[in-house]
């Protein structure tokens, strides 16, 4: 089984100020620099083929601790593993864009394809088929190591905290919004076989080596799902060459 290790950024100075970054950006603090050295250690020298990368400063700040002295991992960026884009609230005190943008009605509607987005964000349908072209990047590249003769494969992905719950949601399933939230630096693993990429295995959900905890205020948000359909994800057309 090839697998997938997925990682959210380190924390940053907007994450300790409780402030939106979306679209924005900010350097790791020194926490978060220590909490992406704990995870770079929780990794070890697991025998990584690429590590797929968002383009935003904070995830290539991360990746850099994550793979101090490991040259031989490629290195591949990603556009669709940027950050959701949240528009005027981009930058802005947390709670100002959970007022406007309540998780309970804002989630399903990104993670259904329907929500328009926030004012000068990015509505849902164009998210999600960003998103969707970057894991189908992933996929496809650990499709080529299998039939190589590397059925073993394993891939690090460093993005987002809503990214990686949009991309995850759909793909396990929206049980996740019934897990612990999401830390700074956790690490969350799937396992699946290349061939079948619609039948993933969660094997751990957001481990936290460097005990980073969330900046954010977190609840039990599975129920806000039940009757909602979630947009399929689109594997069939993969970011990039």
């Amino acid at each position: 089984m090839s697998a997938i290790h997925f990682v959210r950024h380190g924390r940053t100075v907007l994450n300790e100020r409780r402030r939106t970054q979306g679209s924005s950006d900010s350097p790791l603090t020194p926490e978060g620099r220590r909490g992406a050295r704990a995870t770079a250690e929780y990794l070890g020298r697991l025998p990584l083929a690429r590590a797929y990368l968002s383009p935003q400063g904070r995830v290539i700040q991360t990746a850099d601790i994550l793979l101090a002295g490991r040259p031989d991992v490629e290195r591949v960026v990603l556009d669709g593993l940027r950050e959701y884009d949240y528009g005027i609230y981009d930058g802005g005190p947390d709670e100002e864009m959970l007022r406007a943008l309540d998780p309970a009605r804002h989630l399903p509607g990104v993670l259904s394809g329907a929500h328009p987005g926030a004012p000068g964000g990015i509505g849902a349908a164009d998210y999600l088929a960003h998103v969707d072209a970057a894991l189908a990047r992933v996929v496809a590249d650990l499709r080529e190591d299998a039939h190589a003769g590397r059925p073993d494969a394993r891939v690090l992905v460093v993005s987002h905290g809503m990214t990686l719950m949009t991309l995850l949601g759909r793909w396990i399933g929206p049980e996740i919004f019934s897990l612990a939230p999401m830390a700074n630096c956790s690490v969350t693993t799937v396992e699946l076989d290349p061939d079948r990429p619609r039948e993933p295995t969660l094997v751990s959900w957001a481990v936290d080596p460097g005990d980073q905890g969330v900046t954010f205020p977190s609840r039990d948000l599975r129920p806000a799902f039940e009757g909602v359909t979630l947009a399929p994800i689109d594997l069939s057309r993969p970011e990039g060459p």
